[in-house]
């Protein structure tokens, strides 16, 4: 007898997800759905998300909250993170405590500074195929236990067979869009990073820890503050040549 059965409210939940994937067939309302199907069957969460990943890129995210889309969003901007890394190995990652952790050192310095202490993730996995990832996120470390990782493990077998059926004519402009995104967003860090080392004479390393100090100080995501150093930058380089 399997030792860590679904809960009568898992199994309703997952009834759910079927019904919407039969009726519907695509992607986003399915990633929406069990995104906050994770939240709702995992007590000590803030928030959840599920991403469909097709070469390291996003085809799809549902997010329960814009913390867990902005703690996704560096993931794919700063090209690490547990989600990335759970896709990657196709093996559970846990991450204790963002502000201790230093697997993904920029993710965790940045995540830290958005609210994000600790966060759970597993793989989806078609076969031999990882087709993405679900996560679990909190405000406080050491949030998730033993009976909350069984579940959302329970979720995610669940879910991959899901998704994995999932087809869409939405499919190639999701992913032409999402690509894009994630290109412009790996842009600008990369503009910023050369801004801050032509302007203070910094490093590569000491550019990004750089950033990563000011969006945790300000407040502002870190998407928008490398946004706004570049936008800065360009105005003044207008205003000099005239």
């Amino acid at each position: 007898m399997d030792p860590s059965p679904l809960s009568s409210e898992l199994g309703t939940t997952l009834g759910r997800i079927r019904g919407l994937v039969l009726t519907q067939e695509t992607a986003q309302h399915a990633v929406d759905l069990l995104a906050q199907v994770a939240q709702d069957t995992t007590p000590n969460a803030s928030g959840a998300g599920v991403s469909l990943i097709h070469g390291g890129h996003r085809v799809s995210v549902g997010a329960t909250d814009d913390l867990v889309r902005s703690a996704d969003d560096l993931q794919y901007t700063l090209g690490e993170g547990p989600c990335l890394a759970a896709w990657s190995t196709r093996e559970a990652v846990m991450l204790e405590d963002t502000s201790s952790d230093q697997r993904f050192p920029a993710w965790s310095s940045a995540a830290s500074a958005e609210g994000v202490r600790s966060c759970f993730s597993v793989p989806l996995l078609r076969g031999r195929d990882a087709i993405g990832a679900m996560k679990v996120y909190s405000a406080v470390p050491a949030a998730f236990d033993e009976a909350d990782k069984t579940r959302l493990r329970s979720l995610s077998v669940a879910a991959s067979a899901l998704l994995g059926h999932v087809q869409t004519s939405a499919t190639s402009t999701r992913i032409s869009s999402e690509l894009r995104a994630s290109l412009r967003s790996r842009d600008l860090v990369g503009m910023a990073k050369g801004i801050l080392m032509q302007r203070e004479g910094l490093t590569e390393a000491e550019a990004l820890a750089d950033l990563t100090a000011r969006a945790r100080s300000s407040g502002v995501p870190f998407r928008q503050l490398t946004a706004d150093i570049v936008n800065g930058f360009g105005a003044s380089e207008e205003k000099e040549t005239r």
